[in-house]
């Protein structure tokens, strides 16, 4: 879209600032990307919407993300194509070919964690690292000496075996012992356990997606 004039060029670059494309046959689009530009806090005079940033990540509830915006699915991208997306990223997600592409963040599956910058919560970490999944340990002790022969002393995610019985049998005023068997455990025991090859939260599959590029006029 071409401006012949300042006035319509300061209207396009209003449009643009708001996220939205160009349209000649839609004389509303003003008014739209003043309202965007309220709602969303103003430009800040930078020509663009707070949160859409080149290099901002949002989700979207949707698969394929508005214009402007690109998939974090770790794509190799031209760096002269998305010169502006390459400045404000670097490398930090991959090199590339190391000559003429660079890597889009990959959030494909993946939870977000804020960058811990030397708090010392989540130590060690570079910014654009990943972590595989973890849990606190667990530990604990249970006496298995000797076992009752018709029980076992294990609940819940423990289990038991009784020993095999034999000249080791004790008598007791409680009942007859012998030698403890197997202890194990399964976290699938337990009442309403629900089990997998990962530990995670409750969670809602959407799309990440980064801010590459503002729309240019057709």
């Amino acid at each position: 879209m071409q401006c012949t004039t300042p006035v319509e060029s300061e209207v396009l670059n209003v449009v643009l600032a708001a996220d939205i494309q160009p349209d000649r046959m839609d004389d509303t689009q003003l008014l739209q990307a003043i309202n965007a530009l309220i709602s969303g806090g103003g430009s800040g005079g930078g020509g663009v919407v707070a949160g859409s940033e080149i290099g901002s990540v949002s989700a979207f509830a949707m698969p394929t993300p508005p214009t402007g915006w690109m998939v974090c699915d770790g794509s190799a991208i031209s760096r002269t194509e998305y010169a502006d997306l390459f400045t404000a990223i670097g490398t930090v997600w991959g090199h590339g070919d190391e000559i003429t592409t660079f890597n889009l963040p990959d959030l494909r599956g993946e939870f977000i964690r804020g960058f811990d910058a030397g708090r010392n919560v989540d130590n060690g970490r570079a910014f654009g690292s990943s972590q595989l999944d973890q849990m606190q340990r667990i530990t604990g002790q249970t006496d298995t000496t000797y076992a009752a022969l018709n029980r076992t002393f294990a609940d819940g995610a423990l289990t038991g075996t009784s020993g095999i019985g034999g000249s080791d049998q004790t008598s007791t005023e409680y009942g007859i012992f012998r030698p403890a068997g197997l202890l194990n455990f399964d976290s699938a025991n337990s009442p309403g356990a629900r089990t997998g090859d990962e530990t995670r939260p409750r969670n809602i599959a959407m799309t990440y997606a980064i801010k590459a590029f503002y729309p240019t006029a057709s």
